[in-house]
């Protein structure tokens, strides 16, 4: 198809094509706003306190090793349902309540060799930082309980003060609208099309050879035939 087909098609159905168009602009404007959120941030420094001195320890090699793999395990625990009831339940009891699911939800963790760090994402800074203060207290205090192996020598120390901030909107939200409008536009030219290829009707030359006719001759459209 060339660029003169595809003028043709919209100067004939063009109308046609921007109903669509005219409804994913409508859309796009009426779409609400992606909600502000806010994170937190918090590192926590995973070691083993040396026991009872053993050969094999290699100058600490092995409570480096033991550190690595309490990093993984602790990062692991955090994104659990147990973490997020035990955050949960230390958030009921200093004010903030909030349902596990909440709680799990906002919450995410990584970790990079020694260190943990926890990621808390929520509508307002309070809550941010509430669910932050009553996680690291919780991965401080209770992380014994999880892996019994950590108990008596695996610590985590937290090296940060959280302080929320506001996060920039995510890439989707921001092109939610831009897709609303080019979908519309893409739906509009399909119509359009789809109208030109059922249209039984003969508008000029190139319907009638494309019907396999020969044209002998043709009146531009328009002409005055009209005599003095």
């Amino acid at each position: 198809m060339t660029l003169e087909d595809l003028a043709r098609v919209l100067r004939r159905w063009g109308w046609l094509a921007l109903i669509p168009m005219a409804m994913g602009v409508l859309a796009a404007a009426l779409a609400r706003p992606a909600p502000s959120a806010y994170q937190t941030s918090i590192r926590f420094a995973v070691g083993v306190r040396p026991g009872q001195p053993a050969d094999y320890d290699y100058d600490g090699y092995y409570r480096w090793l033991s550190s690595e793999y309490l990093a993984a395990a602790a990062s692991t625990w955090m994104r659990s349902r147990d973490f997020a009831e035990r955050v949960a339940a230390a958030l009921a009891a200093q004010g903030p309540v909030l349902p596990p699911p909440a709680v799990q939800g906002a919450i995410a963790a990584d970790y990079q060799r020694s260190v943990v760090v926890l990621y808390v994402t929520a509508p307002d800074p309070q809550t941010a930082e509430a669910i932050t203060q009553a996680a690291a207290r919780v991965a401080r205090e209770e992380v014994a309980q999880v892996w019994p192996q950590a108990v008596g020598t695996g610590t985590l120390t937290p090296l940060d003060v959280p302080v929320a901030s506001p996060t920039a909107p995510s890439l989707r939200a921001r092109l939610e609208g831009l897709f609303r409008i080019a979908l519309g536009l893409l739906l509009g030219l399909t119509l359009a099309f789809l109208a030109d290829f059922t249209d039984p009707r003969i508008w000029d030359r190139r319907d009638v050879e494309r019907m396999g006719l020969r044209v002998l001759g043709e009146i531009p459209k328009g002409e005055d035939r009209g005599a003095e």
